[in-house]
C-alpha cells in the first residue's frame, strides 16, 4: 500500500511543527534544571537535567536529521537514497520517540502543580514535551508502516528507481553470450 503524497507530507510537516514544538519546550526544562545548587558558605554543586529530558532533547535533533534524510535525499539526491535505510530510520525514530516518551511520562508521574512558581512552569513544559512525544511517536508509527507495507509490495528501491515498480534484480535484463 503506497502512501498518498499529501499524506505523507502532511505527516512530515506535522512532525516536523511538533519537533520544533518539543525542542523549545525541552531546551527550557533543560536550562531551567541544570546549573550549580548553592547551599552556603561558598559550597555548591553541579545540578544537571535529568536523563529523560536529554533524552527527550536527544529525540527532537534525531528526527531533524532523520526527516532531511526522508524529505531531501528521495528529491535532491537520490543516489543515496534507499528504501531499506528509510525504514530503519522510521522504525529507530518510532522506537526513541516511544521509550522517551514513556520515560518521561513516568519520570513526571501524574503530579500537578499549584501555583506561577519556577517549579512549576518548567513541570508543565515538561508535560507538554511529554504529550507532543507521544503525537510525535504515532506520526512515526503510521509512516513506518506504510513504508513497510510499500517494502512488502515493491522490494526494495535505491536511488533513481525509488519510483519504479518491482525489485531491481526481478526487472534486469538477462545477457546472452555467444558460444553458450
Amino acid at each position: 500500500m503506497e502512501i498518498p503524497g499529501v499524506l505523507k507530507l502532511a505527516l512530515f510537516g506535522g512532525i516536523a511543527l511538533f519537533d520544533i514544538i518539543s525542542l523549545g519546550l525541552l531546551a527550557y526544562v533543560v536550562n531551567s534544571t541544570s546549573g550549580n545548587a548553592y547551599y552556603g558558605w561558598g559550597y555548591s554543586h553541579h545540578v544537571s537535567s535529568p536523563s529523560q529530558v536529554n533524552f527527550m532533547l536527544f529525540n527532537t535533533i534525531w528526527t531533524i536529521l532523520v526527516l532531511v534524510y526522508l524529505g531531501v535525499f528521495p528529491r535532491f539526491l537520490s543516489s543515496l537514497y534507499h528504501s531499506i535505510i528509510a525504514l530503519a530510520l522510521l522504525g529507530i525514530s518510532t522506537l526513541f520517540w516511544f521509550a522517551g516518551s514513556i520515560a518521561l511520562a513516568a519520570f513526571l508521574g501524574a503530579g500537578t502543580c499549584s501555583g506561577n512558581n519556577a517549579f512549576c512552569s518548567t513541570y508543565r513544559s515538561a508535560q507538554a514535551a511529554t504529550a507532543f512525544g507521544f503525537f510525535i511517536w504515532a506520526m512515526f508509527t503510521a509512516l513506518t508502516v506504510f513504508e513497510l507495507l510499500a517494502l512488502l509490495k515493491h522490494g526494495f528501491r535505491k536511488g533513481a528507481n525509488a519510483d519504479s515498480t518491482g525489485n531491481q534484480m526481478t526487472t534486469q535484463t538477462a545477457q546472452t553470450y555467444p558460444g553458450a
